[in-house]
């Protein structure tokens, strides 16, 4: 009890193909292979497509009165976002420690309703349980990163179900289909420790033995010769 997560809901949109899909507690990448494009044309193509992927995050946060976490990797997108989005906040890596101090909590204690950020600012360490509602307005090839930001809300003390939205582009879906990937390794993996775990354990209580030392008594007790004692002993008194 206390430990059990609530559901974690995660929605891709393709923002210039027409097409959205959502998957339910998973990253299985159901997509088709898509070019393999070298890191210079990834960001090629994903600058192509800031400005739809800015205006269906925007659209997502302004269509709702919940807060929201918005994630990028771009100042360009930051910039763009807190634009179009009412009431965000950006926390970007050329603020003051006060701007990023007073926003992060500010955005903890409910009072900023969208808080716009890179995972290499806030990703690790925050406890955002307050929030439920998160954008990854594109993808990076850290599924690190990933996991960290989405677990800033969905974590122990989250009551409610997670959305998670990822808005990529189609010439992006290489990104996507690497986060997946390496996903389902990591779920391998954890899946791989586990049984591992339960394995030893389960050898070294099999042989675990109690180490006991037994006492016989071999000499009658005495008690002292004090006249307060031993009127105690013969009234019931302890």
């Amino acid at each position: 009890s206390g430990f059990d997560l609530p559901d974690l809901r995660i929605d891709e949109c393709v923002v210039d193909s027409g097409s959205e899909r959502s998957c339910q507690m998973s990253l299985v990448d159901d997509t088709p292979e898509a070019d393999d494009l070298t890191l210079s044309e990834r960001r090629e193509a994903r600058r192509e497509s800031l400005g739809e992927r800015c205006k269906k995050a925007a659209e997502l946060v302004n269509g709702s009165d919940e807060q929201w976490l918005v994630w990028c990797d771009l100042n360009a997108e930051s910039e763009r976002l807190t634009r179009l989005i009412t009431g965000s906040v950006e926390v970007k890596g050329s603020d003051n420690d006060m701007h990023k101090v007073d926003s992060m909590i500010g955005f903890a204690s409910g009072d900023i309703k969208c808080l716009v950020t890179k995972p290499s600012i806030a990703g690790f360490g925050m406890n955002w349980q307050n929030c439920r509602n998160m954008i990854f307005v594109g993808l990076s090839d850290s599924y690190e990163a990933f996991y960290q930001a989405v677990r800033r809300c969905w974590r122990f003390g989250q009551e409610r179900n997670v959305n998670v939205y990822i808005i990529t582009s189609s010439r992006e879906g290489c990104v996507k289909q690497n986060i997946s990937r390496k996903h389902a390794e990591s779920e391998r993996m954890k899946a791989a420790m586990r049984d591992l775990t339960r394995d030893i354990t389960k050898n070294e209580l099999r042989q675990t033995s109690r180490n006991s030392t037994p006492y016989n008594a071999r000499a009658d007790m005495r008690l002292p010769d004090w006249r307060e004692f031993n009127a105690d002993i013969k009234s019931g008194r302890k």
